[in-house]
């Protein structure tokens, strides 16, 4: 250990304050009748007093410098999510943690268990107690896992991350970006077999959570096989009651197999629906063979208006299709003349929640119309969908350029052939049924003008023409234009073919979810609240969010939310997060199911309030893959320059964790600074000091 002495003056001040506390010390014991070594003793005490004294004015400070080693950190994550109770893999972490993993020389090790996040910290005493039920660990979150450890332990030196799991990961997204942050090796132990064994899943639900009464509402489902060939059955229940049963035939050569039902109600009422693929005796297992869920069915009438440019085999297809929706109040103006149409008088157009532009405007088109409507659009911010055809009149369309998704950039007459395909989008909101929408691909070709259309930066393009890929159909949704326009014509050749397809359907769900979409019905509601999903554990909690959506704040707004079934009746009080924004969470201990009714309230008066439903059942969202996948987890050891610990023998590892823990060991100069004026210790020198010599001087009968 080295130290230092340093001050705030030069050291020529500490010479001077030496000898000024000298001199002094000298003479003043020269003349007294001390003699030898007494009279040394009280000079040098004298002297030692003085000078410390005098030496506090310097600010001295006296520094101890040492080297520190900084031992490096192993971290170990143990799995401990649900899925690890397929084929005892909950076993195989034991092996691993009791056989394969022993001190590493040098090093310290941390083990944490890891399911939906950073669960906890552990000791090796604690291996053989390591619980995977009565948990709330559904989930695999090794991205959330990661971003905690780093919060953590960003002031540590860590050397590896070492991970021992299935690989299952099924939350939080890819966690390369925070693995390459830390800036360490991530080695990994994959506990199970990745070989897929006998299994059938019920994988994906595709449904609409709000749904209109009196309207058949499909619910497609996704299956996937594993190595069967035979007739399997899929039931729906509602309300825990079988309503349908279909046969499926699936074999070794194909995984996934698409299925669809449709359901409807009369009422309003929220009903809950389940899902299940029937099980066989050699499955893995038939926790990932159903799934539960909740359709909110409400009475939502739209009053829609259908302009047409004229009678044509488009508007015929087109109104059937519409006349379908129970909850769109559809009235049908076929042009005759500029101000006369077939079906009668023109309606008072401020009712309508939404216009239909069906190869409308076209050159007899009286613009005094456009103009009404344009200023009911305006108004009353309803919502117009574009359809086009040959005939249209673009240059009367201009008047309603602002509320379009789309502004002409050339105009041109001539009639293209072309076939309509989807665009792949991510997090689709509007059209949430991908197998259905994508069945667009397979129609038969329409037609299309020459004329270039420019889609405005907001809009959003949902499908494009397999000719030069230019859009077909898009969407704006915002809060001044809210409009879809359908850039082809001649849908009628859809349902012409002698081949079966779902024409019919396609159009119906194109038409009615963009309708939906735009108009802003759901916008009239004062504020929203939900569950972020239909099931939960009773071991995890029940999480709500809501938000004020069409609602002047006026401050002290609130919103809360009753819960209520199975003898359980709790009210809770939602979070702020921001002025339109909260949260909250409570545990529902029993399993069940249950009804909840939000509230918003400004200044302690209900404003609104709405009613949905939830279940306290099983989640069983870690079933949903079953083989062990060492995929994420081998992208993270090849990216950071990790090992493949999977099958190694004990000293392989050994040897390994410590070339890395050498690697990472470091070593730096720790300095401790004692500041003497305010070091108690030296102080406490002065003071004894001092009083020795008061003391010595009084035994002498020295005045």
């Amino acid at each position: 250990m080295d130290f230092s002495f340093r001050s705030d003056y030069n050291f020529l001040f500490i010479a001077a304050i030496f000898i000024i506390a000298f001199i002094i010390s000298y003479f003043f014991y020269k003349k007294t009748k001390l003699e030898g070594f007494q009279k040394k003793l009280y000079t040098a005490l004298r002297f030692l007093s003085l000078f410390f004294i005098l030496l506090l004015l310097s600010s001295p400070i006296l520094s101890f410098i040492r080297n520190v080693t900084d031992n490096p950190i192993n971290i170990y994550l143990i799995d401990n999510s649900q899925s690890l109770l397929l084929e005892k893999r909950d076993a195989k972490v034991h092996e691993i943690l009791q056989d394969k993993l022993k001190n590493s020389s040098g090093a310290d090790n941390l083990f944490f268990l890891f399911s939906g996040n950073l669960y906890k910290e552990i000791n090796k005493n604690e291996f053989e107690s390591i619980s995977y039920e009565g948990i709330n660990n559904f989930q695999t979150n090794l991205t959330g896992t990661l971003y905690s450890l780093q919060e953590r332990l960003s002031n540590k030196n860590l050397s590896t991350i070492n991970i021992i799991s299935d690989g299952i990961i099924n939350e939080g997204g890819n966690p390369s970006t925070v693995a390459r942050a830390l800036n360490v090796p991530v080695n990994y132990f994959l506990a199970g077999d990745t070989i897929q064994k006998k299994d059938l899943v019920l994988k994906n639900v595709f449904y609409n959570k709000t749904a209109f009464i009196e309207s058949a509402v499909p619910v497609n489902i996704e299956i996937n096989s594993f190595d069967y060939d035979r007739d399997i059955k899929i039931n729906l229940y509602e309300e825990d009651k079988l309503i349908e049963t279909k046969n499926v035939k699936v074999t070794g050569g194909q995984n996934i197999y698409p299925l669809s039902f449709s359901v409807m109600s009369g009422a309003e009422k929220v009903i809950k629906y389940k899902a299940e693929v029937a099980g066989l005796d050699d499955e893995i297992t038939l926790k990932n063979n159903y799934q539960e869920f909740f359709i909110k069915f409400v009475n939502n009438k739209f009053k829609v208006l259908v302009l047409a440019g004229g009678p044509s085999a488009d508007l015929s297809f087109i109104t059937a299709e519409l006349k379908k929706v129970k909850n769109f109040e559809t009235t049908i103006l076929t042009q005759k003349s500029g101000t006369e149409f077939y079906e009668g008088v023109i309606p008072d157009l401020s009712s309508f929640d939404a216009y239909v532009f069906a190869g409308y405007p076209t050159s007899i088109t009286n613009q005094n119309i456009l103009n009404a409507i344009k200023d009911n659009l305006e108004k009353n911010n309803s919502s117009l969908l574009f359809l086009s055809s040959r005939n249209i009149d673009y240059r009367k369309l201009v008047t309603l350029e602002s509320r379009l998704p789309f502004k002409l950039s050339s105009i041109s007459e001539n009639e293209v052939e072309t076939g309509i395909k989807t665009v792949n989008l991510l997090n689709n909101e509007i059209f949430k049924n991908a197998t259905l929408f994508s069945g667009i691909n397979s129609l038969p070709s329409i037609f299309k003008t020459a004329a270039v259309f420019s889609i405005n930066p907001s809009a959003e393009t949902f499908l494009i023409t397999t000719r030069n890929s230019e859009p077909a159909f898009v969407i704006q949704n915002t809060e001044k234009n809210k409009s879809a326009a359908f850039l082809a014509y001649g849908v009628y050749k859809w349902r012409l073919t002698s081949q079966k397809n779902d024409a019919e359907e396609i159009l119906n769900y194109i038409l009615t979810s963009s309708i939906v979409a735009i108009t802003s019905k759901e916008e009239k509601k004062k504020f929203t609240i939900e569950t972020t999903k239909p099931v939960y554990s009773k071991f995890e909690n029940v999480s709500f969010t809501a938000r004020i959506t069409n609602f002047e704040l006026q401050g002290g707004e609130a919103i809360k939310v009753k819960i209520t079934g199975n003898g359980y009746n709790k009210e809770l009080q939602l979070i702020k997060k921001d002025n339109r924004y909260y949260e909250g969470e409570l545990n529902v201990p029993t399993e069940g199911d249950y009804e909840y009714t939000g509230g918003l309230y400004s200044k302690d008066i209900l404003v609104e309030s709405t009613q949905n439903r939830f279940t306290i059942g099983e989640n069983n969202n870690e079933y949903k893959l079953t083989r062990a996948d060492n995929t994420i987890l081998s992208l993270l050891s090849n990216e950071t320059g990790g090992k493949n610990f999977t099958g190694s023998n004990p000293s392989e590892i050994q040897d390994s964790l410590k070339n890395q823990n050498q690697k990472s060991r470091t070593e730096y100069k720790s300095r401790k600074n004692f500041e003497l004026n305010v070091n108690p210790f030296y102080l406490g020198i002065l003071i004894f000091l001092l009083c020795l010599e008061w003391f010595l001087r009084k035994r002498n009968n020295l005045p």
